[in-house]
């Protein structure tokens, strides 16, 4: 009977550990645009092409709403996500807005580990585009 304890504890804290998936949501804050590799200088519309080229490079569908900021949505099998990205000529940031099948805790600010993967992805972009 104890044998049957422990496996039966053991394999619960397994299958426990399996299903942790979420992680706190990840919010890029106040990023600083960095200087273009020609030695020129950015302007408003070069980082607002540069954002939405790096969008595109990670497959994030990107709408501009207002002036210095754009809401860019990724599809990728049955889950959805949304972020706001909004710029200045000094800086930009990607936060959360929204998503469907990716287990989002409003309560505990926790998402799918694979939301964070594309916010860190799409970062990595923008600031390789905003470099050319």
């Amino acid at each position: 009977m104890k044998n049957f304890k422990k496996i039966f504890f053991s394999a619960a804290f397994v299958l426990t550990l399996a299903g942790c998936t979420s992680n706190p949501v990840m919010n890029i804050q106040e990023r600083s645009i960095p200087d273009r590799l020609d030695g020129s200088a950015q302007t408003q519309d070069t980082i607002k092409k540069s954002i939405i080229a790096g969008c595109i490079a990670r497959n994030w569908i990107c709408r501009e709403v207002a002036p210095g900021q754009i809401t860019a949505s990724i599809n990728v099998r049955k889950h959805h996500a949304e972020a706001d990205i909004k710029y200045d000529m000094d800086s930009y940031s990607i936060t959360y807005k929204d998503s469907d099948m990716l287990d989002y805790s409003e309560k505990y600010y926790t998402i799918h580990r694979n939301y964070n993967r594309w916010v860190r992805n799409l970062n990595d972009a923008i600031i390789k585009e905003l470099s050319i």
